[in-house]
């Protein structure tokens, strides 16, 4: 028998997704077989598995440990091409962390090196991952786009951020480099359209399915044809600062899809989020925006 005692990094999580956790191996309906013939047990009753947990919560798991190690054994996958995690912000229930141009911040359908796969193997080596909960980003970034990817290391963390985000008490702010001298400044309201591509088309004109997108510029340094404009995000749409960039005539420096794509790097950084109770975490801009700017004539 293996027993459990709920911390309050998992409070108001589900039962049912507390055990995908310890037992990540075991479906969801052998799950639910477990439960209906009490070989798992909350706070020593018969438990239907949509219970919310609170701290102090007991769970027991009637299993011989030949069985539950083979529903609970977790194999994190190191990458070969993994360098080491900056980490920007960590605490007991989340963590920040720099993502560099290049690398998906969740891994394709082929698999392979990722942000998220990098913070697990960080996780793992350092004797910090949970045996009840997987963390995972909250946020993505392009692969093309660098700068700060957040995580819930706990279900707490998790659903924090996620509730943050999804409520836009989270203030995020990018840096990038746009072609030409950009001079629009303030708040830009526009219209979302989501394309069959998996593209995304800004328009100053709404169709039918699309949603608000606020986007505010300042641009800070003009150089010989490009300028550096720091960005708010003001609503979460995919592609939004360089669907809207291009719909004003001035893409993203180096964006493959809505501008020329002519450069070594497409010039668009996650520079800083603000997270209530937290404050303000920051990821400096990558140097080779600087000695783009400079070169610029």
């Amino acid at each position: 028998m293996k027993e459990f005692t709920v911390t309050s990094g998992n409070e108001k999580e589900r039962l049912n997704k507390y055990l995908a956790h310890i037992l990540p191996n075991a479906s969801m309906g052998f799950l639910y077989k477990m439960l209906r013939k009490k070989n798992i047990t909350l706070n020593g009753k018969k438990a239907s598995g949509n219970e919310l947990l609170k701290a102090g919560d007991e769970v027991r798991i009637f299993f011989s440990d030949e069985t539950f190690e083979k529903f609970s054994s977790k194999t994190v996958s190191i990458p070969e091409s993994s360098k080491p995690l900056q980490v920007l912000y960590e605490d007991d229930d989340i963590i920040a962390v720099h993502k560099p141009a290049g690398l998906l911040s969740q891994s394709d359908i082929k698999g392979g090196d990722c942000v998220n796969a990098r913070i697990l193997a960080y996780l793992s080596t350092n004797g910090k991952m949970p045996s009840d909960f997987t963390p995972s980003i909250v946020n993505r970034l392009d692969r093309n786009t660098s700068g700060i990817v957040l995580a819930g290391k706990t279900y707490k963390g998790s659903r924090f951020l996620s509730d943050a985000i999804q409520s836009r008490d989270v203030v995020k702010t990018y840096y990038c480099i746009a072609d030409g001298h950009f001079e629009k400044t303030g708040l830009y309201k526009a219209w979302h359209h989501q394309n069959p591509d998996n593209s995304v088309t800004i328009s100053d004109k709404k169709r039918e399915g699309d949603k608000e997108a606020v986007t505010e510029f300042f641009p800070e340094k003009y150089s010989g044809k490009h300028t550096l404009v720091r960005v708010i995000l003001h609503t979460g749409r995919k592609h939004q600062i360089r669907a809207s960039l291009s719909n004003l005539g001035h893409p993203v420096t180096g964006d493959p899809k809505y501008g020329r794509g002519h450069e070594k790097h497409m010039y668009l950084h996650a520079f800083s989020v603000e997270v209530p109770g937290i404050g303000k975490i920051e990821d400096p801009v990558p140097e080779y925006f600087g000695r783009f700017l400079d070169a610029d004539i």
